[in-house]
């Protein structure tokens, strides 16, 4: 993969999580592409993709079909061999993502994920206690769950236990627990990143991924930041990765000739202080380019 700049795609849709007026991450890619914290920069937006807004299709179909486009433009990115970084809007972004670099790349071997997150995102329909598809996306990518959200471009998974790993989890339920363990999915909890530092763990956690991959990239929840730093998320979770921490260890790998993607979710502007939380997503966004 020669080196490129990036290549920005907006998913503005909080379709798959709470209730509106409640969670409007959906309109958070906007704001960053207008963000005046990157009048600085030049950035390289290729779309800016919406939701349906139809009434007779099911939340599942409407997911399904953004993603779609999304997984499509992700794809045709990295087959111009470019890298690429999505902004969400709800983590079921995830979806598009990976099916997009898994549909460029799959021929050439197997990529690796490294998903930054206060939570597991591991539920399927059959454990998840809100019916909130935004809780579901990671099993999705591992293969299960409703087939109209597995089978994006591909009726297969997308991404091996082995090659992914959590990173700053610290709210779960027993259920995505369980399941997760019984695949052999490596999870960095909040206390040992916090005995070891995040950098640390951050630059294992590419060696592990690297280990039987041809490519690697990175989920980044909002959420995994502590609040204290970025409280414009829909489920903040306190004791959480400090926002200086996070950005010295993207700094460090980014250059690593193995990155190819990142995807930033979950950003809710209606909850941010003082635009704590845009600064911290927009300083994402001129590590990553």
């Amino acid at each position: 993969m020669t080196k490129q700049s990036i290549s920005l795609i907006g998913y503005a849709s909080s379709v798959a999580g709470m209730e509106a007026p409640a969670f409007n991450c959906g309109l958070s890619p906007s704001i960053i592409q207008h963000s005046s914290y990157l009048t600085d920069v030049t950035l390289d937006w290729q779309a800016m993709l919406n939701p349906s807004a139809s009434t007779e299709l099911a939340k599942e179909e409407i997911v399904a079909e953004i993603n779609t486009e999304l997984a499509k433009q992700v794809s045709s990115l990295l087959k111009q061999q470019k890298k690429c970084c999505v902004i969400g809007g709800d983590h079921t972004c995830a979806l598009g993502t990976w099916s997009g670099v898994y549909d460029a790349l799959n021929q050439k071997g197997n990529v690796g994920l490294i998903w930054i997150d206060a939570h597991m995102d591991s539920h399927t329909p059959a454990t998840t206690e809100t019916g909130r598809l935004h809780g579901m996306p990671l099993a999705c990518l591992l293969g299960y769950g409703d087939s109209r959200l597995t089978s994006i471009l591909h009726a297969e998974p997308k991404i091996k236990p082995r090659n992914l790993c959590l990173i700053g989890v610290r709210s779960f339920e027993k259920a995505e627990e369980l399941f997760l363990a019984k695949l052999g999915v490596r999870i960095y909890f909040m206390p040992e990143i916090k005995q070891r530092g995040f950098s640390a763990v951050l630059q294992e956690a590419v060696t592990y991924v690297s280990a039987d991959t041809i490519n690697f990239g990175l989920s980044i929840d909002i959420d995994a930041i502590d609040p204290r730093d970025a409280a414009g998320v829909g489920v903040p979770e306190a004791g959480g990765i400090r926002a200086e921490e996070l950005l010295e260890g993207l700094l460090k790998i980014v250059a690593n000739p193995k990155y190819i993607a990142t995807e930033v979710a979950e950003f809710d502007s209606s909850r941010d202080v003082n635009r704590a939380t845009e600064k911290v997503v927009t300083d994402i966004v001129k590590i990553l380019i």
